[in-house]
């Protein structure tokens, strides 16, 4: 009898890196998310198929205002983001949640509140931004987020990493990896 295979959910898809690692990983890709027009060619060209929510590029607020994308937002394993950064990044303004892009995390939480009232939450959320993420705002921008997490029911990792250990990337890339598990309060 064949195994069940694990979903992934994707929002801030861009051109589909996160999604592309859990593909390899043996994940289907039940559906993605990005804004950027361009982005969605490219992803098409690396995951060898479209799952952007709609077919077309779209901010996240669009999902639940139609009917027809939010029916698209099926139940997930995994619900992954790779949220703006430039709002929390030391080489922006780092304005935070003063920024609109700073503010993409709130939508985020907003498809998981949709998601947990209309089937189930993901199991795990797997987010990502730059390694200031934590830091941010005297560490008020990452509390902040966190409690948000811990008020779904979800448990709370963080790591930062440079992926330059981790891969064939000759550049140091570090990054604050936020791991999240549901009903794992910790």
């Amino acid at each position: 009898m064949p195994q069940n295979k694990y979903t992934i959910g994707g929002l801030c898809s861009g051109v589909g890196g996160i999604e592309l690692g859990f593909q390899k990983a043996g994940f289907d890709i039940a559906w993605a998310n990005d804004m950027d027009r361009h982005s969605i060619f490219t992803y098409e060209k690396i995951i060898g198929k479209n799952h952007y929510i709609g077919k077309k590029p779209m901010p996240m607020e669009h999902i639940l205002k139609k009917d027809s994308y939010r029916k698209q937002l099926t139940e997930v394993d995994v619900l992954a983001s790779g949220f703006p950064c430039q709002a929390f990044s030391v080489a922006g303004y780092r304005k935070g949640f003063k920024d609109e892009r700073g503010n993409v995390f709130f939508r985020i939480r907003d498809i998981i509140n949709y998601l947990g009232s209309h089937s189930k939450l993901p199991k795990v959320l797997f987010l990502e931004n730059v390694k200031n993420f934590k830091t941010h705002d005297g560490k008020r921008t990452y509390k902040k987020v966190r409690d948000e997490l811990y008020k779904l029911g979800y448990s709370v990792y963080t790591k930062i990493l440079n992926t330059s250990k981790y891969t064939g990337i000759p550049q140091n890339r570090e990054r604050t990896f936020i791991f999240c598990f549901i009903g794992e309060q910790k």
